[in-house]
């Protein structure tokens, strides 16, 4: 959970994929999710919008879900500098969360098991530290020729990247 960071200072990073539904800054109809992060954990600080609520007035658990694996997502390309896949992503809800209410949102490494595969996980918490939702998931990690061979990214894209990012090991 959060307060137990050891670093406190918070560095912004880049978002380079405008039109995500997640994160993207150019997408009008997503939750536009900013990250930073200590170089321990990454965090997202972020009120979900009353468009994108499920019943009443709750978040619509698709979008917790999201939100979670998002993060937990940015955690492995900033934390590790590696590019991945969702395998595999459990979300435990633990109490209603608002439209409208300040959240943080909280990404970590739980274990490396290889050079391909690694745990993670996500925290929705207030800032009180009530904790709304918790997830972990299982990610495949990919070198950049990999994922070209894979059709998921570009050379075009990979190289923006790349110049973004210098710890990025292409």
């Amino acid at each position: 959970m959060a307060g137990s960071e050891t670093n406190n200072t918070w560095t912004r990073l880049e978002n380079l994929e405008p039109n995500c539904f997640a994160c993207g800054f150019d997408n009008k109809h997503g939750l536009n999710m900013k990250f930073e992060t200590n170089n321990e954990k990454l965090r997202c600080r972020i009120e979900v919008p009353s468009r994108l609520r499920g019943w009443s007035n709750l978040v619509h658990g698709g979008i917790i879900s999201t939100m979670i694996d998002e993060t937990m997502s940015w955690s492995v390309l900033h934390l590790l500098g590696k590019l991945f896949l969702t395998k595999s992503i459990k979300v435990n809800f633990k109490k209603p969360l608002t439209i409208n209410t300040p959240v943080i949102i909280s990404g970590y490494i739980v274990e490396q098991k290889s050079d391909r595969a690694v745990t993670m996980a996500a925290d929705i918490y207030d800032e009180d530290e009530g904790l709304y939702a918790s997830g972990q998931g299982e990610f495949i990690l990919f070198t950049p020729k990999q994922f070209i061979d894979l059709g998921v990214i570009d050379e075009e894209q990979l190289k923006r990247m790349a110049g973004s990012y210098e710890w990025f090991d292409n």
